[in-house]
C-alpha cells in the first residue's frame, strides 16, 4: 500500500511541475564573426635562413611580413585572436601533410651523426611573424633545408 501511495505521489509530482509559458525573452545579439587569412605558402629557401648566434646558443630565423591589407587584422588577433602557423611536410608531393608548429624533425648524416631540428614560430606585434630552427647539438654549419610553412589568423 506505502508503494502505491509513493507512485502516486510522484505521479502527481511530475505532473504539477508544468505550469504556463512565461513572455518570450529578448533577441540576443548576433554572435562575432571570424575571420581567416591564409598564407597558403611561405616558402624558405635553404639560403634564406638567418644565423643567429645568441649568446652561444645559435639557431637560424626567417621573418616574415604580413601583408599591409591583413595588417590590421593581424594585430587584432596578435591581441585578442590566435596566430597558428603549421610546417608542409613532403610539400608538393603526393604524399604532402601538414604539421603545426613547433615541430621537431630528427636527422641523421652520412656519418650516423644524429640531432634534432626544432622548427617554431614567433609573432611580433609588429606585424611579423619570426620561423626558427634550433639544433639539439648546436652545431649550424648544415643550413635547414628549403621549408614551406602557412599561417592562419583567426580572429
Amino acid at each position: 500500500m506505502k508503494n502505491l501511495l509513493a507512485i502516486f505521489l510522484m505521479a502527481l509530482l511530475f505532473a504539477s511541475c508544468e505550469g504556463p509559458m512565461g513572455p518570450p525573452g529578448k533577441d540576443g545579439d548576433d554572435g562575432s564573426k571570424t575571420y581567416w587569412i591564409f598564407d597558403k605558402d611561405i616558402p624558405v629557401e635553404s639560403g634564406d635562413w638567418e644565423l643567429v648566434d645568441n649568446g652561444g646558443e645559435p639557431f637560424y630565423m626567417f621573418q616574415y611580413r604580413i601583408s599591409d591589407e591583413d595588417f590590421d587584422l593581424y594585430q587584432d588577433a596578435y591581441k585578442e585572436g590566435l596566430i597558428t602557423c603549421y610546417m608542409y611536410l613532403d610539400h608538393g608531393l603526393d604524399k604532402e601533410a601538414q604539421t603545426a608548429l613547433p615541430n621537431p624533425v630528427n636527422r641523421i648524416d652520412k656519418d650516423n651523426n644524429i640531432w634534432t631540428e626544432t622548427y617554431a614560430a614567433e609573432y611580433t606585434k609588429d606585424g611579423f611573424i619570426i620561423f626558427k630552427v634550433t639544433f639539439s647539438d648546436f652545431f649550424t654549419d648544415q643550413r635547414p633545408p628549403e621549408t614551406h610553412f602557412k599561417a592562419v589568423i583567426t580572429y
